[in-house]
């Protein structure tokens, strides 16, 4: 193998390579001298001279008010391989607290789509009402709101309510006195009108039956409980949805 394939497998770049085999066999040269040794323009000479001297392979000094490039001794090139070497290691030791420190940033990414979280029969729908409460109580809110559909229809053929699947979220909200801004839409046999309330007591007795809905909203997550044969519930983390929801609750 020449020379100049040995130097470019250890990362000089051909032309880099025979200008420091130029400057090896020659000595102490002006740019000038190696331009015509390579058959090379001097500008781009004097380039690829520059960079070799940034890049701590070879040195330059003045003689007789000229630049000339210089080789110091032999050993430059272990001893350049024995600095990359020094740096790899030492950026090895730094390497598990960055992925450590990457591994962070994972969790605060935002990603476009909304995060959602399903809830499926009855012990999954009191894990819900536990999020909210867990939700509720670390960002320390002194109150949620709360969009439900009832008819007295399904107050008469159903003898459900909701506090039978929240009764301890609900005492726990009294405990921490936290509030519920309800707004109950209601109706004989469709839903007719909307009342708004911070009595506990109106959601506590929201009967549950098909067809019935509730939205809590707890500042930008929407829980929506959805009461059929199986009760069904989803968490929504979506700012948007939830700026929407606050923004129409204002006009109401």
């Amino acid at each position: 193998m020449q020379i100049t394939e040995l130097l470019q497998n250890i990362g000089l770049s051909k032309k880099h390579a025979e200008v420091f085999i130029l400057l090896y066999k020659y000595g102490a040269s002006p740019a000038s001298f190696i331009a015509r040794m390579l058959g090379e323009e001097r500008t781009n000479t004097y380039k690829i001279l520059q960079a070799l001297v940034r890049e701590g392979f070879i040195a330059e000094n003045i003689k007789g008010n000229m630049k000339h490039f210089f080789i110091a001794n032999k050993e430059i090139l272990r001893h350049k391989l024995e600095e990359q070497k020094k740096s790899i290691e030492k950026q090895e030791k730094f390497l598990p607290q960055i992925e450590q420190k990457l591994s962070e940033l994972d969790k605060e990414k935002i990603s476009p789509i909304p995060k959602m979280r399903f809830f499926e029969g009855n012990d999954w729908i009191s894990s819900l009402f536990k999020d909210i409460l867990l939700e509720t109580k670390e960002k320390k809110y002194s109150t949620i709101k709360c969009i439900s559909s009832n008819t007295l229809e399904s107050l008469s053929i159903n003898n459900r309510n909701l506090e039978e699947y929240a009764w301890d979220f609900f005492e726990e909200l009294e405990i921490n006195k936290i509030k519920i801004e309800t707004y109950l839409w209601t109706g004989v046999l469709t839903l007719e009108q909307m009342i708004k309330s911070y009595e506990i007591i109106d959601i506590k007795n929201l009967s549950v039956w098909n067809n019935s809905l509730n939205f809590f909203i707890v500042w930008e997550i929407i829980y929506l409980l959805i009461f059929k044969q199986i009760p069904f519930g989803i968490k929504i983390e979506s700012s948007e949805f939830s700026d929407l929801m606050h923004f129409m609750l204002k006009r109401m």
